[in-house]
C-alpha cells in the first residue's frame, strides 16, 4: 500500500512551502509555517504579496499572508502532496480548505508549459451563512523586480468567468539576465466569478465592510482581485480561482526569439485560462494518478524520502523554461537560481536528470540541445565541453569563466558585475552576443573552466538518455563531438589537474579523486553508445581504457581510513561523497567493486551530522542532492534511509526560509556559515538539481542497467 499524504510534524513540512509555481518568474512561495503569518515571496525570498480573504456575514477572515486589519483563520493542519500544497482552517461559523495546485506532471509538455496554477478551496459551514465569498488578491510588485515602476490593469470578460490582469505600463521585455532577479515584462491573471483592477484602499473597504468594489485611486499601490461569492450557504461547496502569467516572450536562443512552449501554433494566454479551467477535472486526475505512482514508489524508503521528493519536484521542474527551437526541437533550459543564473548549465543539468530520465528523457535532451549547438561555434576553441549557454533567459553563449582584463581594456572588456545592485537601475543587464563572436576572439579563461567535469557530464548523459529511451538520433547527430571530449577525458581525466568542478564554491582541487571517478565513468558511457551505434571496435577500445583507469584509481586510492581520499596521494583521514559512482552503479558495469562502495557508504553514516553528511572533510556543508546520488552506492535499503533521514531532518528544522536549498550546513541545518577568511557565504535557492533527489527511484527501476536495452 503507498504512503499516505505527508502532513505536518510539529507544526513544520518544508523550509517554505510552493504555492504557484511553474516557471523562474512564476514562483510564489510561502516562508512560514502558518500560511497566513507572513507575506509570499518569489524564490529570491523577495517580498511577492498575494493575500486570500474571506469575508463572511460581514467579518473578514485571512488564510493566505499577512495583513494586520483582518483575523486569521485556525489553521488545522498542512499536507504536501507532488502537485499541491493543501491547508485547512476553521472558524465559528465555516471550515475551509485551501489547495494551491501547480500542474507540473514531466510526463506532460502541454500541462508542465501552460502557465496557469489554481487555488481551489471548500467551504464547509458549521451554521447558516447569508454571504460569504473568497477572494484573491494581487499586489503590483509581481509586475516589477526591485524597483516600483508604474502599472496598468483592467478587466475581460471571459466564458469562464471574469479575469483581472496588470503589467508594467513600459514593458521592459527581455531587459534582464542576471541571477536573483523577476521579469519586468509580461502580464499576471487572475480569474474568477468577479474580478477586480483596484486600489489597497479597495482591500481595506471590502476587509471592513465586505464589499468589493472598483476603487483606483491615483498613486495608490495597485492589486488585482479575483472573487467567488454565494449566498445562503447551508451546504459545502468548492471553487476555484486561477492565477496565470504571460511573460509574453520567454527565450533569446543563439539569434532566436522563442515564446513558451504553450504558445505554439498561435495559442494565446486566454487559450491557456479557457483550457486549465475547461480541462480541471482531467487535469487533477492526471495530478492525482501521479502522485499514486509516486508515493508507491517510494514507500520502501518510508515518509522521510517521500517529502525529500515533493520538496524536490516543482521546485526543479519549476526552474526550467520549456520552449521550442526553429526546427522543433525541445529545448529544457534551467535557470542557475542562486548560483550565478546561467541558462542551460552542464552541470547543473547532471545532477537534476534522474526525474527526468525517469518520467520524460526527451527533456534531457533539451537540457543537452544548446551544449552542442554552442560547442560547434567558432568562438567555442576548446575541445571539451563548455559549462553553460548564457544567462537566463538569453542563450548567448557560455558566460562562465570569461576574461575580465581591465589593464588592457582595448582587447577585451566586460563588466564582471552583471547584477542590480539594491535599486541601481544603470548596471548592466545582459551580455553581449558571445556566441557570434569569431574564432579569434579570446574571450575565455581556461583556468575559470570545468574541462572534466563537463566532459565527464555531457558523456554520462548522453548514455543515460539512450538506455532510459532507447533513441540514438542526439548521440548520432553529435558523435563526432562526444568523441573529442571522451579522448579529452583519457587524457586528463584519470589525475585532473588543479581544476573547477561541479562543487566549485570549494574553489579549485588537483587531484581530485570524485573528479577522476567521473571521467572514468563518462569514457564508459562513450562506450555504451560506441556498441549501441555499431562501432564495437571503439566500444571494446573503450570499455578497455575504463576499466584499466578504474583498477589504477583503486590503486592510488591509498589512505589511513578505510575510505577512499579526497585527492589522490592523500595519507590523511580526508574524504568525499563519491557522488559520481552513482552511474557506475545504475550501468551495471562494474567499475568501482562493492567492497569500496560498502566502506565508503559505512564512513558516510559514521561521520554524518543531525543533517547529513558533509560534502568533503574540508567543510561541515553539505549538497543535499549528492547525499542521496552517493546513497546509491549501497543497495541496502536500510543504509540508504540512513543516508536520507538527516535531509528529511534539514527540511524539517531549519531556519532558512526559502525553497529547498542543496547547500548549507550540517551542524547547524541552515544555509548560512563561516568559511574563515572567505567571510560569510549564502547556500543556493530555488536549483534544478533538486531534481536528482529522485535517484534512488532511478536506481530501483532499472532502466539504467546495460543490457536492458
Amino acid at each position: 500500500m503507498a504512503l499516505a499524504k505527508i502532513k505536518t510534524k510539529n507544526g513544520r513540512l518544508m523550509p517554505a512551502y510552493p504555492l504557484f509555481v511553474k516557471d523562474p518568474f512564476f514562483s510564489v512561495w510561502s516562508p512560514s509555517d502558518k500560511l497566513n503569518e507572513s507575506d509570499t515571496i518569489f524564490w529570491t525570498g523577495a517580498r511577492r504579496r498575494v493575500y486570500g480573504i474571506v469575508c463572511c456575514d460581514g467579518k473578514s477572515y485571512s488564510f493566505l499572508g499577512f495583513r494586520n486589519n483582518t483575523e486569521r483563520l485556525k489553521q488545522t493542519s498542512a499536507e504536501v502532496t507532488a502537485f499541491s500544497t493543501d491547508y485547512c482552517f476553521s472558524a465559528p461559523e465555516f471550515d475551509l480548505k485551501v489547495s494551491f495546485v501547480s500542474p507540473l506532471t514531466p510526463r506532460n509538455l502541454k500541462l508542465l508549459s501552460c502557465p496557469v496554477c489554481y487555488l481551489t478551496y471548500e467551504i464547509k459551514p458549521r451554521k447558516h451563512i447569508g454571504k460569504i465569498s473568497v477572494s484573491l488578491f494581487m499586489h503590483e510588485e509581481s509586475c516589477y523586480d526591485r524597483e516600483a515602476m508604474p502599472v496598468r490593469g483592467g478587466v475581460h470578460v471571459l466564458p469562464e468567468g471574469e479575469c483581472a490582469w496588470f503589467g508594467l505600463k513600459k514593458q521592459l521585455v527581455m531587459s534582464q539576465a542576471f541571477d536573483d532577479s523577476a521579469a519586468e515584462w509580461g502580464y499576471w491573471y487572475l480569474v474568477g466569478e468577479k474580478a477586480f483592477f483596484i486600489s489597497r484602499e479597495a482591500i481595506d473597504k471590502y476587509v471592513e465592510s465586505g464589499n468589493l468594489e472598483f476603487v483606483c485611486n491615483a498613486g495608490s499601490e495597485k492589486y488585482i482581485a479575483a472573487q467567488n461569492e454565494y449566498e445562503n450557504l447551508e451546504n459545502k461547496v468548492d471553487g476555484k480561482i486561477l492565477v496565470a502569467f504571460d511573460d509574453t516572450l520567454s527565450v533569446f536562443y543563439f539569434g532566436d526569439w522563442l515564446k513558451g512552449y504553450w504558445f505554439e501554433d498561435g495559442k494565446t494566454i486566454f487559450d491557456a485560462i479557457s483550457y486549465s479551467f475547461n480541462e480541471y477535472g482531467k487535469i487533477v486526475k492526471e495530478l492525482k494518478e501521479f502522485d499514486a505512482e509516486l508515493r508507491k514508489k517510494a514507500e520502501k524508503y518510508g515518509e522521510d524520502y517521500l517529502l525529500i521528493l515533493y520538496a524536490g519536484l516543482r521546485q526543479s521542474v519549476g526552474a526550467h523554461k520549456l520552449v521550442k527551437d526553429r526546427e522543433g526541437n525541445v529545448l529544457f533550459l534551467s535557470k542557475e537560481c542562486h548560483s550565478n543564473g546561467c541558462i542551460a548549465t552542464v552541470d547543473v543539468s547532471y545532477p537534476s536528470i534522474p526525474l527526468y530520465l525517469l518520467y520524460n528523457p526527451e527533456l534531457v535532451k533539451g537540457m543537452m540541445r544548446p551544449i552542442f549547438k554552442f560547442n560547434d561555434m567558432p568562438v567555442w576553441k576548446y575541445d571539451f565541453a563548455p559549462h553553460d549557454a548564457g544567462t537566463y533567459p538569453y542563450c548567448l553563449g557560455q558566460v562562465y569563466g570569461l576574461k575580465f582584463r581591465r589593464e588592457d581594456i582595448g582587447k577585451y572588456h566586460y563588466d564582471n558585475g552583471n547584477g542590480r545592485h539594491y535599486n541601481q537601475p544603470d548596471i548592466a543587464y545582459n551580455y553581449p552576443m558571445f556566441y557570434s563572436l569569431p574564432a579569434s576572439a579570446d574571450i575565455y579563461n581556461f583556468d575559470g573552466q570545468m574541462p572534466v567535469e563537463e566532459c565527464g557530464n555531457m558523456l554520462i548523459m548522453m548514455a543515460a538518455t539512450y538506455l532510459a529511451d532507447g533513441d540514438l538520433s542526439l548521440a548520432k547527430a553529435n558523435f563526432d563531438t562526444l568523441t573529442a571530449w571522451v579522448q579529452y577525458l583519457v587524457r586528463y581525466g584519470l589525475m585532473p589537474g588543479n581544476q573547477l568542478c561541479t562543487d566549485d564554491f570549494a574553489g579549485h582541487l588537483d587531484k581530485n579523486v570524485n573528479l577522476s571517478v567521473k571521467a572514468i565513468v563518462g569514457i564508459r558511457a562513450y562506450a555504451i553508445l560506441c556498441k549501441a551505434l555499431g562501432k564495437t571496435k571503439e566500444a571494446a577500445e573503450y570499455v578497455d581504457i575504463a576499466e584499466t583507469y578504474a583498477r589504477e584509481w583503486r590503486s592510488m586510492c591509498v589512505t589511513a581510513g578505510k575510505q577512499t581520499p579526497l585527492v589522490f596521494d592523500d595519507k590523511t583521514n580526508s574524504f568525499s561523497l563519491k557522488y559520481n559512482m552513482a552511474f557506475d552503479v545504475m550501468f551495471g558495469t562494474g567499475l568501482f567493486e562493492e567492497d569500496v562502495r560498502e566502506k565508503e557508504i559505512d564512513y558516510y553514516i559514521s561521520v554524518a551530522n543531525q543533517y547529513g553528511v558533509p560534502l568533503d572533510s574540508r567543510s561541515s556543508y553539505t549538497k543535499s542532492d549528492w547525499i542521496l546520488w552517493a546513497a546509491t552506492l549501497t543497495s541496502n535499503t536500510e543504509k540508504r534511509k540512513k543516508m536520507l533521514a538527516p535531509v528529511a531532518k534539514f527540511l524539517r528544522e531549519s531556519t532558512s526560509r526559502y525553497p529547498f536549498t542543496d547547500w548549507y550546513y550540517t551542524d547547524m541545518g541552515t544555509i548560512r556559515g563561516d568559511l574563515g577568511n572567505r567571510g560569510y557565504h549564502y547556500g543556493f535557492k530555488n536549483r534544478t538539481v533538486q531534481g536528482g533527489l529522485f535517484i534512488l527511484l532511478l536506481a530501483d527501476s532499472g532502466k539504467m542497467k546495460v543490457g536492458r536495452e
